[in-house]
């Protein structure tokens, strides 16, 4: 829900978020928006190629990989437990996702050149049926000066992001301005928390980055250092216990998780490959623990 804000102070916020407008495409991009009510939704989903905001991303829906990623259930999958979208950001051309087998594995493909869109699946988990996420990916070069504390030099190859429902009344003002401005752009509001998962040349493994922009996405870096290039990197990560570390408090509901690569600033061609996106609820890693 938006907030209103009062008249003698509303040119000075318009103008703080006109000249943030610039900038907003980085906001939305780590932090994937949330879906809006159903009663906002228009039937038909555009194509990205026709200027669409959400639309599916053909070369992956369906594939091994979307299969290998389906969230856990009891029962067959269904044709939605394999459709993946492409979310893309206004004042970005759109990512290129596709699905290719890359040393043996099943992955996707990320080209990026001066461009940057979200390729992500929606699907709610409770809380606390919120277990581990198992991720990979494979960079082959990671352009020049990615460093995640600095907004002119964010571009970084490989981001896997999770988007989390909470309780919208806590927001800021300026997170709730932030949130309306994403629905007016987009159809979706931020969401309450992300929690990125992030390779960084310059920061430690373990350390939480917090946006500049808006302290509801918060970063954890995984990998570090101008090294392990042209070779698949693993990962697993306790989601519970990331969001404390990022958040301070309980997670809420996931609602969609998602993998992200742009670049803007590097010269030439950006790709990465990810493996499959394993999510492992909390009563599975329990017994596996055990």
């Amino acid at each position: 829900m938006s907030r209103s804000v009062p008249s003698g102070r509303a040119s000075l916020q318009f103008s703080q978020l006109a000249a943030a407008l610039a900038l907003f495409a980085a906001v939305l991009a780590t932090g994937c928006a949330t879906r809006a009510s159903d009663a906002e939704d228009s039937d038909v989903e555009e194509p990205v190629s026709q200027g669409g905001t959400v639309g599916v991303a053909e070369g992956v829906t369906g594939t091994a990989w979307a299969e290998m990623s389906a969230p856990p259930k009891a029962g067959e999958l269904k044709p939605d437990d394999l459709k993946w979208e492409i979310f893309r950001v206004p004042g970005k051309q759109p990512a290129s996702y596709s699905y290719v087998r890359h040393e043996g594995r099943d992955a996707v493909l990320a080209k990026v050149e001066a461009s940057g869109s979200i390729l992500r699946h929606r699907h709610r988990i409770e809380p606390d049926q919120l277990g581990l996420v198992r991720f990979s990916w494979n960079v082959p070069n990671a352009g020049s000066g990615a460093n995640l504390t600095l907004p002119q030099l964010e571009d970084v190859p490989v981001r896997v992001v999770l988007a989390f429902e909470g309780d919208r009344s806590r927001l800021s003002m300026k997170n709730a301005m932030l949130s309306e401005l994403s629905r007016l752009l987009t159809g979706e509001e931020m969401p309450f928390a992300t929690l990125v998962y992030s390779w960084s040349r310059v920061k430690q493994p373990g350390e939480v980055v917090v946006n500049d922009r808006t302290d509801r996405i918060r970063k954890i870096v995984v990998d570090s250092g101008d090294h392990g290039y042209n070779e698949w990197r693993s990962y697993e990560r306790d989601i519970r216990a990331d969001y404390r570390k990022a958040f301070g408090e309980d997670p809420g509901a996931l609602l969609s998780f998602a993998v992200f690569t742009e670049g803007e600033r590097n010269e030439g061609q950006l790709q990465a490959f990810y493996g499959p996106l394993k999510l492992i609820p909390a009563s599975a890693s329990a017994v596996a623990s055990k």
